[in-house]
């Protein structure tokens, strides 16, 4: 309950997306005060979640990119899928609106592992793939992102991004994280 308190709040302020919030909040405190919250969140148990329907999460994905130079955190709207009852390509969504760039992320292929110890494994992955642009030039990715639900009714999920970013300055690595709420 406390994390959909700091959503609505959270969302209220900006809409959930543009830069800064009513009060100023930049955006980066928004996804790191979302994070935060649902880490305070236990994780919902892999071998409890629903075995049919759909849910639908939107939050923020975070990329520390190494574009022109130090990595440098990013920031856009995560909007992500999960179809409980399907046998594979359980997990799928997409980030876009990054501060500073253009175009979209994908994340597609994304799989449920109902028999996890969330102490060691993460409990959904998938692809991340896509290209962003700055300025004209264009940085294609290559990476994975892994999560776990947060809460007895998966009402959050954290996980972490990483993988290959290419572009003007040749290929480099980039991480990152991402928070989001469930929205049905």
């Amino acid at each position: 309950m406390r994390v959909f308190v700091l959503v609505i709040l959270l969302c209220g302020l900006t809409g959930c997306s543009g830069g800064t919030a009513g009060d100023g909040l930049p955006r980066r405190d928004q996804a790191a005060a979302l994070e935060a919250a649902l880490a305070e969140e236990n994780i919902s148990a892999p071998s409890a979640l629903p075995t049919r329907g759909t849910a639908t999460y939107v939050g923020f994905m975070t990329l520390g990119l190494p574009i022109g130079g130090a990595a440098q955190d990013y920031v856009g709207d995560l909007d992500m899928g999960v179809d409980f009852g399907a046998i594979r390509n359980q997990v799928s969504g997409s980030a876009s609106n990054f501060n500073g760039l253009t175009g979209t992320l994908t994340l597609a292929g994304g799989d449920l592992d109902r028999t996890t110890d969330p102490n060691i494994n993460y409990t959904f992955d998938g692809a991340l793939t896509g290209t962003l642009a700055q300025s004209g030039n264009r940085y294609n990715f290559d990476g994975s992102i892994v999560g776990e639900f947060r809460g007895r009714n998966q009402d959050g999920l954290t996980g972490v991004v990483l993988g290959d970013i290419n572009g003007l300055d040749g290929q480099d690595l980039f991480d990152g994280s991402i928070a989001a709420t469930r929205d049905n």
